[in-house]
């Protein structure tokens, strides 16, 4: 397996990180890219992935104040990153993605407008939920960070909102979730 570099941006309450997770892009026999959330869930084909931290290297950090700073490598609790998001536009189903067929067990879902209140931003986006299920069943279940796209972001106290193509927003961290009519998603 090799492992490749992916570029993420993690957003925390005081802090912006910016840097490079590496992540597995070949499996067996077959092609298999990681998903960030899989990843960050610890769902992933790499042994050492299970812990509560995530090593980030290559690392901008970017403070509240606006000071900045950068380190080689850095590890990340978990718990305290509110999102993780990457620049990549081509993710409608994730990092690892693929347009076509889908391999057994895959479980088709649908796209339902949400509205996120977190710590220090709030989000819109479309969370994917299974055929008949509310965005509260998809909060209820076990991951610990759930993957939204099409993503509207704005910091608290901030007018500005910005797009994001992918974001996995940690569940422990939300302080609100509701579901959004279709046309005001937009």
């Amino acid at each position: 397996m090799n492992k490749a570099p992916l570029v993420v941006t993690l957003y925390m309450q005081t802090q912006t990180l910016t840097g490079f997770i590496y992540h597995y892009e070949t499996g067996f026999n077959y092609h298999y890219e990681e998903r960030l959330s899989d990843l960050l869930n610890s769902v992933s084909l790499r042994r050492e992935n299970g812990g509560g931290f995530v090593e980030l290297r290559d690392v901008t950090i970017r403070h509240s104040d606006g000071e900045e700073e950068r380190l080689a490598t850095t590890y990340i609790n978990k718990a305290t990153i509110q999102l993780a998001a990457t620049i990549d536009g081509d993710l409608a189903k994730g990092i690892g993605g693929k347009v076509g067929a889908k391999p057994y067990p895959f479980v088709e879902k649908l796209p339902v407008p949400v509205k996120v209140r977190m710590p220090a931003y709030i989000l819109m986006g479309n969370m994917y939920c299974v055929s008949r299920q509310m965005a509260w069943h998809t909060i209820q279940e076990k991951p610990l960070f759930l993957p939204l796209t099409n993503v509207s972001m704005q910091r608290l106290g901030n007018s500005d909102w910005w797009k994001l193509p992918f974001a996995a927003v940690n569940r422990e961290q939300m302080l609100s979730l509701a579901e959004l009519e279709p046309s005001s998603s937009t």
